[in-house]
């Protein structure tokens, strides 16, 4: 039996992984995935055109703070690397710095299927027929599904599908759905490439460094909300997101782009999809070849998924923005513990983020090092499979 197993090798699991070993390196761990490290990360980053991340230079996969900031001097990243006040780094630099920062030994290729509470401990079934038994599972699971409105038809491409393809002959006339910094990066990403591209959204475009608080960063504001009563942490999340909001250089490339007429732009409420474009709900009609939907992602895991189930099976209360109530470890049930947004109850807004990432890999290295003095699991991956037990 593992001491952690770790499922999701996305940017919270490899981490979180990173940051036990660090804290208890006696201690056995894996991390289960279906992809190889970040490729789903990497994947949403391309499909929207990112060049910079939203993050400051602090926020990044190494243990150190200024892990990022050492690797580009010693890797001969110049100053175009990092971007404003922020040094936000581009994502090549913060890429570059993922491979090296992170560490894919113990790694197990599969992806889990379900989850089952043992006398002591937890078994994790793959969607193969093998499992695996662990004393603590850590579920690391990245985003929700991809957001789509009650309007949009089977043929609305949404930029976080894993099939969207973004190449589409030149003057096809798309429409980008979304007013966040993913529709604007998308508009962009697109028209560079010689699509008419109509941006659509619903407020006109906002600018913010970040898309919640940065107070929430440091302990100035986490402090006081992690005091909080668990029934007011809900209200305080909602007021210090910053959804649909977007960092100076992109608002400043959008906007300019909007000015010169490269992008045009669309501000109203859709009330339907139709054969040739969008209808909104003045009775316009926007005439348009591709609907792309730049909309976030579902607050709530789908209906089936391992979250879901998870949540059902183990009775765990959650608020109703989907946010799991769990101890300061990150425990949602004894040995169970979740990252990612569904952690915002004790992480707070940046839950989701790469600073959440960290916040959390903070939370389980202090853990396991309280853990030390705990009998040791064995040193061997326990897989069996329930196909063949031959």
């Amino acid at each position: 039996m593992l001491d952690w197993l770790i499922v999701g090798g996305g940017l919270h699991g490899l981490f979180a992984a990173r940051a036990i070993r660090c804290a208890a390196p006696q201690a056995t761990l894996a991390v289960l995935g279906d992809q190889a490290p970040l490729a789903a990360w990497q994947r949403r980053a391309r499909a929207c055109g990112m060049q910079y991340l939203r993050s400051s230079n602090a926020h990044h996969l190494g243990i150190r703070a200024d892990a990022l900031r050492h690797f580009a001097a010693d890797h001969d990243f110049d100053a175009g690397h990092e971007l404003g006040y922020y040094r936000r780094p581009s994502r090549d630099l913060f890429e570059a710095h993922a491979a090296q920062a992170l560490d894919a030994s113990d790694r197990i290729a599969g992806r889990a299927d379900n989850l089952q509470r043992l006398a002591r401990g937890w078994r994790v079934h793959t969607a193969d027929g093998r499992f695996f038994d662990a004393a603590r599972v850590v579920l690391a699971l990245g985003p929700n599904a991809p957001y789509r409105p009650a309007w949009a038809t089977r043929d609305c491409a949404h930029v976080y599908d894993e099939d969207f393809d973004a190449t589409m002959p030149a003057g096809t006339r798309t429409a980008v759905v979304g007013g966040g910094i993913t529709g604007a990066q998308l508009a962009l990403r697109l028209q560079a490439a010689g699509q008419a591209v109509c941006w659509v959204t619903r407020e006109r475009p906002r600018r913010a460094d970040f898309d919640s608080d940065p107070c929430y960063a440091g302990p100035r504001c986490l402090v006081p909300f992690q005091r909080a009563a668990m029934a007011r942490r809900t209200t305080l999340l909602a007021h210090a997101r910053q959804p649909g909001t977007l960092p100076p250089d992109v608002f400043a490339r959008v906007t300019a782009a909007l000015a010169a007429g490269d992008i045009t732009w669309r501000r109203d409420h859709i009330e339907a999809r139709d054969a040739h474009g969008l209808r909104f709900v003045d009775g316009r009609h926007l005439a348009a070849d591709r609907i792309v939907l730049a909309t976030g992602f579902e607050h709530r895991p789908a209906p089936g998924s391992l979250l879901d189930r998870g949540i059902r099976d183990l009775d765990l209360r959650c608020d109703e923005d989907g946010h799991v109530f769990m101890n300061e470890a990150l425990e949602a049930a004894p040995g169970l513990h979740l990252l990612g947004r569904p952690a915002s109850l004790q992480l707070g807004p940046m839950a989701g983020n790469i600073k959440g990432a960290r916040l959390a890999g903070k939370r389980l290295a202090a853990f396991a090092q309280r853990m030390d003095d705990a009998p040791l699991a064995s040193n061997s991956l326990t897989a069996s499979s329930t196909r063949n037990t031959a």
